[in-house]
């Protein structure tokens, strides 16, 4: 039999060698082999993985089974306290926001997984104002915003590290600030003069260490801090490997290694390609204490509704027939295809006929009509204000054309030229504003309650981060998500294949036991062009 003894921070498991007892430890999801003590390991973290097992626990093990198991119902419970609402630097909070702080400062180390506009940045401050040293990393668009928190909510002023290699360098031997902002992408660049030990660390836009295979990812990890808080509206965009590799960096006590995570949780196609999840149960009770995760219509009933409207249009003949021929040339081409990694260049292929349908003088067919752009002309008439969102920049500079307008957002727009930009649109009584994904952050456009999604995207985050620039606190109107799409091309086609993925992100997110990832085969594709 399986005996269970305890040494901080692990329970011991031990028995005399025998198949079945090693099976069923085999089978466990955290589990470590000490060769030295030649003994199995289990964190104390995970404990929640061994109480089906019939095994005889001391008395130490028990107590600590017991403690632990409390402290991760007093952490669920944290989540629902309605404590006192919580006032400084002459901010005070909502009752949500308060209980995140609380959430935050007892788990340590943990995932702020609210929706996009709830103010996850002042819950994320307020929660470490007391840490001496504190490192905030962010997409690069967002260090003035976090600055302008500081200032504007807390009167506090960071230190933001930009400049030149040699002043970056002298910014961070600084030893008298408190907070310091640091874009990802500045790790690789500055990873010789860092700091690397921190008394907390906070990580905005945590799909931005999704991949664990990136340098940016894994030089993230190699941080040390006793407190951790990762922010995002969506901790899991695509698959489940990303969540994992966010976890890793939060609480890898709680999920087994990437590859042992791989196998236990996801199902895989004989490409290697996943197609469905399991043991979701098991993965929800390990990970559910360390992640807080409020929804709008819950703790906001004065914020205006989002109303969603599909919009479908029609080709006509001339341009019908041009769309059909490239439809057919990719066709051809996939029909071409054998083995297993034809799909990333199936996916570079659509981009002329996603562009197609928003502009189709962009991939050459100057003389043809553009259903989609009429539609917007005679929306921007009819309405004060409108923001429109594509992938392409392309398309987006096109528009900038057509309409005229200065109010125009992209991965090249200059960071300290957004907030005033922002600033002035918000404050106009008819305007457009343009942007591309890549702009999309930290920008609160309040000041409009109409949004096109003049191009569809793969990825629903993308897709709920574009409306959610409209749809948070400070909206005073209802939210209206206009989505034009052309009928029987690509633009239908994305909405039915790779859309799906929004329910099934969205179920996972919310502690859904069953989530599947739909497998996109040659049939899906051709369905998707029409």
């Amino acid at each position: 039999m399986i005996k269970i003894d305890y040494e901080k921070p692990k329970f011991l498991l031990t028995f005399y060698y025998n198949e079945a007892d090693l099976k069923i430890v085999k089978a466990l999801p955290i589990r470590e082999w000490n060769k030295q003590q030649k003994r199995w390991e289990v964190h104390e973290l995970a404990v929640k993985s061994l109480e089906h097992l019939q095994c005889k626990w001391t008395d130490q093990a028990l107590v600590r089974k017991e403690q632990i198991n409390k402290a991760l119902m007093d952490l669920i419970d944290c989540k629902f306290h309605t404590g006192s609402v919580m006032s400084r630097n002459g901010l005070t909070l909502r009752q949500y926001q308060s209980i995140g702080v609380e959430f935050l400062k007892t788990v340590k180390k943990g995932i702020l997984a609210d929706d996009m506009g709830l103010g996850k940045t002042v819950q994320a401050i307020m929660s470490v104002l007391d840490v001496p040293k504190v490192l905030i990393l962010v997409p690069a668009t967002l260090k003035l915003n976090w600055y302008n928190e500081f200032v504007n909510h807390f009167h506090i002023t960071p230190l933001v590290i930009t400049g030149n290699k040699q002043q970056r360098q002298q910014l961070w031997e600084k030893t008298d600030v408190q907070f310091v902002i640091a874009n990802y992408d500045l790790l690789q660049r500055d990873w010789n003069y860092m700091p690397k030990k921190w008394d907390a660390i906070i990580a905005d836009e945590a799909v931005y260490i999704k991949s664990h295979q990136t340098t940016r990812t894994k030089l993230v990890k190699k941080l040390s801090s006793p407190i951790k808080i990762a922010l995002s509206g969506l901790p899991m965009e695509n698959n489940l490997l990303e969540f994992h590799s966010i976890m890793e960096w939060v609480r890898p006590e709680v999920v087994p290694p990437f590859h042992r995570f791989r196998f236990r949780y996801c199902n895989y196609d004989w490409g290697g390609k996943i197609v469905g999840y399991k043991n979701l149960k098991e993965l929800h009770l390990l990970t559910s204490p360390f992640i807080l995760r409020r929804k709008k219509e819950n703790v906001l009933q004065e914020l205006p509704p989002k109303i969603y409207s599909d919009i479908p249009l029609e080709l006509d003949d001339d341009a019908r027939r041009a769309y059909s021929a490239i439809r057919d040339e990719f066709i051809v081409w996939l029909n071409k295809q054998t083995g297993t990694n034809w799909s990333m260049g199936a996916l570079e292929k659509l981009i002329r006929l996603r562009q197609f349908v928003e502009f189709p003088s962009i991939v050459g067919f100057d003389g043809l009509s553009n259903v989609k752009l009429e539609w917007l002309k005679e929306l921007v008439m009819s309405v004060d204000k409108v923001v429109v969102f594509s992938f392409f920049k392309t398309s987006i500079d096109a528009l900038a054309q057509q309409f005229g307008t200065q109010y125009v957002l992209t991965g090249d727009t200059k960071n300290e030229s957004r907030i005033p930009m922002i600033d002035s649109f918000n404050k106009e009584n008819k305007a457009v504003l343009l942007c591309t994904d890549a702009g999309r952050f930290g920008i609160n456009i309040t000041g409009a309650d109409t949004i096109v999604q003049y191009g569809n995207f793969f990825n629903p985050a993308t897709m709920l981060q574009r409306e959610d620039r409209l749809h948070r606190i400070g909206q005073l109107k209802t939210v209206h998500v206009l989505s034009p799409y052309v009928v029987g091309t690509v633009d239908e086609g994305i909405r039915q294949v790779f859309l799906k993925r929004k329910q099934d992100v969205m179920n996972f997110i919310e502690g859904s036991f069953e989530m599947d990832v739909a497998r996109l085969g040659k049939v899906d594709f051709i369905k998707m062009v029409g």
